[in-house]
């Protein structure tokens, strides 16, 4: 079984998704877990003091972010585990080439699972955790919803209700792991 749990940042994706990848007892993949290490220890060499989220720099490192994040998530469906992938998604859920990659990189349609937000909160939380990588950000409306079949959450449930919800609904429930 495959995971994706995706929302804006701030929404409380990585928080659901390690609650979920210990109740479903999966392997759980975080880009920003993945990747952001490298990206602050070289961000600024490389890209003349610009913070690797700038907009500027999008072209080139996103691509190379969820190209980790696939190839990762690859070898784990090679060794015959399953996983919870938990990123924003935005190109990947509106469907087309990048939704194409992820399925294939899974060898399957992961279920997914969308933390949608308020602005007020997502700015909240945005605040309380200061994070460098949260001021380029420009989602004023807290994400686009996907495209793609999925299940919305609401991050201002606890983080135990999200879960329980996540657990009945019938792509995971009827999982036989």
């Amino acid at each position: 079984m495959i995971v994706v749990v995706a929302g804006p940042a701030g929404s409380g994706k990585s928080t659901l998704g390690l609650s979920l990848a210990r109740a479903l007892r999966l392997p759980y993949l975080d880009l920003d877990t993945m990747t952001n290490p490298v990206l602050e220890g070289l961000g600024v060499v490389l890209a003349e003091q610009m913070h690797w989220n700038d907009p500027r720099l999008r072209e080139v490192v996103r691509p190379a972010r969820y190209r980790a994040l696939r190839d990762t998530l690859a070898d784990q469906v090679a060794a015959g585990l399953g996983a919870v992938l938990v990123a924003p998604f935005t190109a990947e859920l509106q469907g087309g080439d990048e939704w194409d990659k992820l399925v294939d990189a899974a060898d399957c349609v992961p279920a997914v699972v969308w933390v949608r937000a308020s602005p007020a909160l997502l700015a909240e939380r945005r605040a309380a955790r200061a994070a460098d990588r949260d001021a380029h950000i420009v989602d004023a409306i807290g994400g686009t919803p996907p495209a793609v079949a999925h299940l919305a959450v609401d991050a201002a449930l606890p983080t135990a209700e999200q879960v329980q919800v996540v657990l009945q609904h019938p792509a995971i429930a009827d999982w036989p792991g």
